[in-house]
C-alpha cells in the first residue's frame, strides 16, 4: 500500500466478518498498533468520527486529528509508555470530522504472547466530553461559591473596618472639640490645645495605617487575566443575578455590539464587578414608581477602549464620584465599600470606572477596559 513508511509495516489482517462486524460497530474508536507504536487499524467508528480514510491515519498519521496543542506532549507520553512498555493513559482533544474537538480519553493496553513479549497494542479513545463539560460546570459552580464566600468574607471585614475606625474617629472628634474649647477660652490654654492636637494626629495616623492594612489586602487579590468575551461574562452576571428570588423580578437589557473585541481580563474579578454594579442598580429601584428597568450595554469606541455600562431609572445618585470612597453609602445596612472594591478591581485592569445622573432620570455606571493589542491594531487598521 503506498501509504506504508516501511515495508515491515502493514495493516493488520482482515477479521473474521462476524468480528470486523462487532469491532465496527462498537461506539469506542477502537485501534491497534505493532509492537513499536505504529497503528495499523482503526474500525469504522474511528473513521466516521475523523472523516478520515484509513490510509491517512495509518502509522502516525492519525496525529493530524489531535488538536496542535496537545499532540506534542501526547506523542511523546505515548511513545515513553511504549518504551517503557507499560500501559498508556491520556485525555486530548480529537478533531471531529465537522471540524469541532472532542475530548477523547485515549486507552492502549499491551497484548502479550506466552513469554511476555508484546506482539500488539490495543487501543480505544473514549468521547468523554460531556463529561467534562459537567466537570467544567461544577468548577464554575465552586468558583460561584468561593465568590460567594469571598464577599461575605468582604462583610465581615467591612464590620471588622467600622470597628477599628470608629475608637481613633470618636477620639478625633472628641480632642478636636476640647482643642476649640481651649482655643475660645477667655485664657486660651496653649499647652492643653498642644496636647489635644497630638492626640488628634495620634488617632489620625492610627486611623491611616488600619486603612493602609486594609488597601494592602484587596491589593494582594491574584489576578489570573486572559482574553475574554465580556458578551459571555455579561450574559453569566445576568444569569447569576437572576438566581436570587429577590432580584429576578427586574428585567435586565442586554444591548452590545456582536462581536465585541475580545480583551484581557481576569474572567472572575470581571464578574464579580458586574454582579455588584447590576446588584446595586436593582436595590436603587426598590420602591420606585416607575417600572423597573435596567439596560447592560457593551460597545467598543475610537479610543481603543470597550465600554461596559449599567443604566437603572432610579432615582439617580446625590454625589456621583464620593459614591466610590470607601465607606460612602446609601443604604441603611451598607458599609459603604462594594464601590470602592469595584474601582479598585477595574483600575487594576487599566480601566476607569465613574458614574452620571441620566439626563431623563436613574444613573449610568460607566466601565472602560482597555483593548488587547490585537484588537487596538484591528480596529486602527
Amino acid at each position: 500500500m503506498s501509504t506504508m513508511r516501511a515495508h515491515e509495516h502493514q495493516p493488520v489482517a482482515d477479521q473474521s466478518p462476524n468480528l470486523r462486524q462487532i469491532v465496527d460497530s462498537s461506539p469506542a474508536l477502537l485501534h491497534t498498533a505493532q509492537p513499536d507504536g505504529y497503528l495499523d487499524f482503526f474500525n469504522q467508528t474511528w473513521l466516521d468520527f475523523a472523516g478520515e480514510p484509513l490510509e491517512k491515519l495509518l502509522g502516525w498519521g492519525w496525529t493530524s486529528c489531535i488538536h496542535p496543542d496537545d499532540v506534542e506532549i501526547f506523542v511523546q507520553r505515548m511513545k515513553e509508555s511504549f518504551a517503557k512498555r507499560v500501559a498508556f493513559q491520556e485525555i486530548s482533544r480529537v478533531r471531529r470530522a465537522d471540524g469541532q474537538y472532542r475530548r477523547m480519553l485515549h486507552l492502549k493496553v499491551p497484548l502479550r504472547d506466552s513469554n511476555g513479549k508484546i506482539v500488539r497494542w490495543h487501543g480505544s479513545s473514549i468521547d468523554i466530553e460531556e463529561q467534562k463539560r459537567a466537570e467544567d460546570h461544577l468548577r464554575d459552580i465552586r468558583i460561584k461559591l468561593a465568590r460567594a464566600s469571598r464577599i461575605a468574607t468582604v462583610a465581615e471585614l467591612s464590620a471588622s473596618i467600622a470597628h477599628e475606625l470608629n475608637q481613633p474617629l470618636t477620639s478625633i472628634f472628641a480632642n478636636a472639640q476640647a482643642a476649640k474649647r481651649w482655643l475660645t477660652a477667655a485664657s486660651p490654654n496653649m499647652t492643653e490645645v498642644n496636647a489635644a492636637i497630638e492626640r488628634v494626629l495620634r488617632d489620625v495616623r492610627a486611623a491611616d495605617k488600619t486603612m493602609q492594612h486594609i488597601r494592602a489586602l484587596f491589593k494582594q487579590e491574584p489576578f489570573d487575566k486572559r482574553e475574554a468575551n465580556i458578551a459571555d461574562i455579561m450574559r453569566e452576571a445576568v444569569r447569576f443575578i437572576h438566581e436570587d428570588p429577590k432580584k429576578r423580578e427586574v428585567p435586565i437589557e442586554l444591548r452590545f455590539d456582536d462581536p465585541l473585541p475580545a480583551i484581557s481580563v481576569d474572567m472572575i474579578q470581571i464578574q464579580q464587578l458586574f454582579i455588584n454594579l447590576l446588584s446595586n442598580a436593582i436595590e436603587a429601584l426598590d420602591g420606585s414608581p416607575v417600572p423597573p428597568l435596567v439596560k447592560f450595554a457593551a460597545a467598543a469606541t475610537d479610543r481603543n477602549e470597550l465600554i461596559v455600562q449599567v443604566i437603572d431609572n432610579g432615582p439617580g445618585v446625590v454625589d456621583p464620584e464620593r459614591i466610590f470612597d470607601a465607606f460612602v453609602t446609601t443604604k441603611d445596612k451598607g458599609m459603604g465599600i462594594g464601590l470602592a472594591v469595584s474601582r479598585s478591581i477595574v483600575e487594576a485592569h487599566g480601566g476607569r470606572l465613574w458614574a452620571e445622573n441620566n439626563p431623563d432620570g436613574g444613573a449610568r455606571f460607566s466601565v472602560a477596559l482597555p483593548l488587547s493589542p490585537a484588537n487596538k491594531d484591528r480596529i486602527e487598521a
